[in-house]
């Protein structure tokens, strides 16, 4: 009875670590998916549309490389579907004409991408909620950028998810009110 019992303490000592790797390894590809996704976050946030597109197809590109099947744990489920609602919302990004378009999809892709930050907890990265826009992002600066009405509310959120989490913007221009 112990040799069956040892090995299986083993295993289930080692099986966390296991799944901390393969989430780790998911991060990482998900860090250059990231990085176009802070390309567009800035580009809307700024009211402009430049760069928007361009940084959509690669994060379609990118995304198609993520593999979440090796992926174990509480959340391994939830993961196996992200690149997949990543992919499609990016391409609806891609496609979408004018800023107001833009900022619809933009905020269908921060949907799987905030999921992915709330389970994985990257460093650095923060989850943003907009009760105005009724709608997530993903951001690392402190200070609120809001991609879902620029200047108008540029500081409109708060941060729920992250290292500045309890964080919130608050400002906006006159003549808009919570």
């Amino acid at each position: 009875m112990k040799t069956i019992t040892l090995p299986l303490a083993l295993f289930l000592l080692v099986l966390p670590a296991l799944g901390g790797a393969a989430t780790a390894a998911f991060d990482r590809a998900m860090s250059a998916v990231f990085a176009e996704y802070e390309t567009i976050h800035k580009s809307l946030s700024s009211d402009t549309t430049k760069g928007v597109a361009a940084s959509a197809n690669k994060i379609s590109k990118l995304v198609a490389k993520v593999d979440a099947s090796s992926v174990q744990g509480k959340h391994a489920a939830h993961y196996k579907h992200l690149p997949m609602k990543i992919r499609s919302a990016a391409t609806k990004l891609a496609k979408a004409k004018g800023i107001a378009k833009q900022r619809e999809a933009f905020m269908e892709l921060s949907r799987p991408l905030a999921m992915w930050a709330t389970m994985s907890k990257p460093a650095g990265i923060n989850v943003v909620f907009c009760s105005m826009a009724k709608g997530s992002w993903l951001q690392r600066d402190k200070k609120i950028a809001n991609p879902y009405y620029g200047a108008k509310m540029l500081r409109c959120g708060e941060v729920v998810s992250g290292q500045h989490k309890g964080a919130a913007g608050g400002q906006m221009k006159a003549g808009h009110s919570h």
